[in-house]
């Protein structure tokens, strides 16, 4: 099973609406949930009222693990808020995922308000997802988090499968650094492990324009490969090739590529085009019909984002802006990754 890391965005989501129907048993995605805005604390429930039917239509069968935590992200306060009906965050979006029927496991992280965890527990899920940001702090706190981890479970007497996730986002840590982590945290009862980690660049301002730049290996692939050796048990995730920062608003072509950063089974790769107002659409042809021409470009029914890579080097659709392009490199990946864990 691989656990990629997504943002609940239109574009990551459209990368999952589009898997093959052969890989959509072989996931769970982790989700994080839309950050309420300071300006809209007031009306928060406007941010989720359409969510179980806006996560329904896009993943349909597909279970998902729901991160809470990252809806806090952008208040600087983890301050309890409640409707008019008393409801609470993470009370609405159950509801609001309930009523659609959804597969999903609710997540917390390691130092989530009370709060928040209190409320999940009292749901009664049978399965419970606990996200460790490993790169947050250093080694010697792995301990001291797992055995409060350890009391809050206990002291909640809850009766449920945790799925730990392992984060170590991009930040370099070595096997043994892993391995610690790994056999810490397996000491949280009735548990499974997920490692996750990512060595995509954050950006592509440093690569060359018309061209297909080679960017750097998979290095959190080989991580896992390595650490699976002595873990059989042990699942993957990823940030596919996706950027952590803040979603992207407004365009300016002045000062804009158009640009997919894709993954082969061994490396990542920025395709871009030259600067949208030097003919960077016209150009963006010329770069997809090379990157199809490549070794390492999988054919167009590989997956809809190569399927998409190859109309575009046919010059049968134009894919502009930097929407578009989020979808097809998450949607490759996903497939790539899948196919590679298979074997």
């Amino acid at each position: 099973m691989y656990y990629p890391l997504l943002k609940n965005n239109n574009n990551e989501m459209k990368a999952l609406r589009n898997l093959k129907e052969t890989s959509r048993s072989k996931l769970i995605p982790i989700i994080e949930s839309k950050r309420i805005k300071p300006e809209n604390i007031n009306n928060w429930e406007s941010t989720f009222n359409t969510l179980g039917s806006y996560l329904g239509e896009r993943l349909e069968s597909i279970k998902f693990i729901y991160d809470f935590n990252t809806t806090l992200e952008d208040l600087g306060s983890d301050e309890e808020f409640l409707n008019n009906k008393d409801q609470n965050l993470v009370t609405f979006c159950v509801e609001k995922m309930e009523d659609q029927n959804l597969n999903f496991i609710p997540c917390f992280q390691h130092d989530s308000p009370d709060w928040l965890i209190k409320t999940i527990f009292n749901h009664g899920f049978k399965e419970i997802a606990i996200r460790i940001r490993c790169h947050d702090f250093k080694e010697p706190l792995d301990g001291l988090i797992m055995q409060n981890l350890k009391d809050i479970i206990s002291t909640s007497e809850v009766s449920a499968q945790f799925t730990i996730i392992l984060d170590f986002y991009n930040h370099p840590a070595t096997v043994n650094r892993i391995q610690n982590a790994i056999n810490t945290f397996k000491n949280i009862p009735h548990s499974s492990m997920v490692y996750v980690a990512t060595a995509c660049p954050e950006d592509a301002s440093k690569t060359k324009p018309h061209t297909i730049n080679l960017v750097g290996p998979r290095n959190e692939l080989n991580m896992y490969l390595e650490l699976k050796k002595k873990n059989p048990s042990l699942f993957f995730g990823d940030y596919t090739t996706r950027l952590k920062g803040k979603i992207l608003s407004g365009f300016n072509n002045d000062n804009s590529y158009i640009k997919i950063f894709y993954s082969s089974e061994s490396d990542y790769y920025i395709v871009k085009s030259k600067m949208i107002k030097n003919d960077g659409e016209e150009s963006f042809y010329e770069v997809c019909q090379e990157l199809t021409e490549q070794d390492f470009y999988p054919g167009n029914e590989f997956s809809f984002g190569d399927s998409e890579i190859k109309k575009c080097a046919d010059k049968k659709i134009a894919i502009s802006g930097h929407q578009t392009p989020i979808a097809i490199g998450v949607n490759h990946h996903i497939e790539t990754t899948i196919n590679q864990l298979l074997y």
